[in-house]
């Protein structure tokens, strides 16, 4: 009883104990709203000694799913013949190799694109870029062989989206990091 009325008494500590009062109930009652607004919106809330745990929206639709299908009577599809071929086999596109003529085409493409952009390319290797397809990347090892016969020891090979220019194997143009790419084209010989 005397701390209270010292309390009461004493100005400070009166507008002291006050605030300590309203922080008090400020802090209670945002901590009931947060518990309100958090069981109203599905999510598991604990306020004091109060829990609520109320099942989200989310966890009702995952349980209506559908059970997997069984398929009891599947088989394998690669029953066939066994013709010692493996991996792709192509019909109807000629494979293409790179020939004396090309060769000499390629190195002189590549010495005139360093000379003209001699400022601007990254010389640290060249880059092979192919579509990905088997016949490509047949073309694109002989092209690393004829680059590597010349000089050219550091060579990063790339996949790369290419569109075919009729009667031409490759071209010459920059990489994405600047260096100097040799872009192999796709075969425009399917018949």
């Amino acid at each position: 009883m005397e701390i209270i009325n010292k309390i009461l008494e004493d100005k400070v500590l009166k507008t002291t104990f006050l605030v300590l009062v309203i922080i008090i109930v400020l802090i209670f009652v945002v901590f009931l709203v947060q518990y309100n607004i958090d069981r109203s919106r599905g999510v598991h809330a604990k306020f004091l000694w109060f829990e609520s745990n109320i099942p989200s929206k989310q966890n009702e639709n995952t349980e209506k799913k559908e059970p997997p299908i069984k398929i009891d009577d599947s088989k394998n599809v690669n029953t066939g013949t066994n013709l010692g071929n493996i991996g792709d086999t192509y019909e109807g596109i000629e494979q293409r190799h790179v020939t004396n003529g090309d060769a000499e085409i390629l190195l002189n493409e590549i010495k005139n694109f360093r000379e003209s952009y001699s400022g601007k390319i990254n010389y640290s290797h060249i880059t092979i870029g192919y579509p990905g397809d088997k016949e490509s990347i047949i073309l694109a090892q002989e092209v690393e062989i004829l680059l590597r016969n010349n000089g050219y020891d550091k060579i990063e090979p790339m996949i790369l989206q290419t569109y075919g220019v009729t009667g031409k194997k490759f071209g010459i143009s920059n990489a994405p990091d600047n260096s100097i790419m040799v872009e192999i084209y796709p075969a425009d010989n399917v018949k």
